[in-house]
């Protein structure tokens, strides 16, 4: 797993780094050796946006957080990923989303 994090208007610490390699790790299981993930921090007028883009097997994903710091964009963008993913497992395994199902 690939990530890589961006700065626009702003560097990312190392801190943000290691904390985003850290929280990222739980994801490779899900995800594979495959994904790239790319972090895009941005900051404007004192509002951190955090974009997520992934690029892995099971398709492609975007997700963004704004929110006063960037740490805690982090601790949105990852269960808002994750639920996407959860949403996709669903749709292969079963040809459509769970909580429509129909029975």
């Amino acid at each position: 797993m690939n990530i890589t994090i961006f700065g626009k208007n702003y560097n990312p610490s190392d801190s943000l780094v290691k904390i985003t390699e850290k929280k990222c790790a739980k994801l490779a299981k899900r995800l594979g050796d495959g994904a790239d993930l790319r972090f895009t921090v941005t900051l404007e007028n004192e509002d951190y946006t955090t974009d997520l883009q992934i690029t892995c097997e099971k398709g492609d994903f975007r997700v963004s957080a704004t929110s006063r710091s960037p740490f805690d964009n982090l601790d949105i963008v990852i269960p808002r990923l994750e639920g996407q993913l959860r949403k996709q497992k669903d749709i292969d395994e079963n040809g459509r989303r769970s909580d429509n199902k129909n029975d």
